[in-house]
C-alpha cells in the first residue's frame, strides 16, 4: 500500500477513535438537573453522531435519477473490481462520508482513497429509489480484491447518496431498515487492519 494510502487509512481510523473518545465526556464546573420521563425519551429518539444527519432521507420516495445510477454503478463496479483508485474519484472534493462513523469531510485526494479503502467488500446496488437530492440504495456486499469482506459476502447494507455534476458528493450509511437504528458493520473475518 502506497505511504499516502497508509496515512489517509490512518486519517479515516484516527478521526473515528477521536470522535469515539469524546462521547465519555469531560467534567464540568456547572451541573445541570434535567428531568425527563419515559414518556418524553420514547417520543423523542436519541440521535448519535454515529447516525447520519436528521436531513437525510432514509427512505425512497419515488425513482432514482438516471445521472445517481449510472455514477453509483459505476463507482460500485470500479470497488468491486479491487480498482479503489478508480472508485475513490467518483467522489468531490470536498464531499462527506459516514459508515457508522461520525461525519467525515473528505479534503484531499489521500482521503477520498481512504474512504474508498476502509469499505472492506464490494457490492451491487440491489434497489436504488429517490428522495430529493438523495439515491436510496440497498446494497448487496461482494467480495473484492485487495479488501477482507468476511462473512459479509451476501448481506445486503442501505446507504443515501448524493450526486453531483457526475461525482458523489454525499455518501451515508443507513440503518438496515428504514426508521431503524443505525448497525454497526459486520465483524470481519481476518486481521484487524
Amino acid at each position: 500500500m502506497a505511504a499516502g494510502c497508509r496515512s489517509a487509512a490512518a486519517w479515516v481510523a484516527a478521526a473515528t477513535a477521536i470522535a469515539l473518545a469524546g462521547c465519555g465526556g469531560g467534567h464540568s464546573s456547572t451541573t445541570t438537573t434535567t428531568t425527563t420521563t419515559l414518556a418524553d425519551r420514547q417520543a423523542t429518539p436519541q440521535r448519535s453522531e454515529l447516525d447520519p444527519p436528521a436531513s437525510v432521507p432514509d427512505r425512497a420516495t419515488g425513482p432514482a435519477r438516471a445521472e445517481a445510477r449510472r455514477v453509483i454503478n459505476a463507482w460500485l463496479r470500479a470497488l468491486r473490481h479491487g480498482e479503489v483508485e478508480r472508485a475513490a474519484h467518483y467522489f468531490a472534493l470536498p464531499s462527506k462520508f459516514q459508515n457508522a462513523t461520525p461525519v467525515l469531510t473528505v479534503h484531499t485526494e489521500a482521503e477520498r482513497i481512504a474512504v474508498n479503502l476502509s469499505l472492506p467488500c464490494g457490492a451491487k446496488a440491489r434497489e436504488m429509489g429517490g428522495a430529493g437530492a438523495y439515491t436510496i440504495v440497498t446494497f448487496e456486499l461482494t467480495k473484492r480484491p485487495g479488501g477482507d469482506c468476511g462473512t459479509g459476502v451476501g448481506n445486503t447494507a442501505r446507504g443515501a447518496i448524493r450526486v453531483e455534476r457526475r461525482h458523489i458528493k454525499e455518501w451515508y450509511r443507513l440503518p438496515d431498515k428504514p426508521g431503524g437504528q443505525q448497525q454497526a458493520p459486520p465483524e470481519l473475518d481476518g486481521p484487524a487492519a
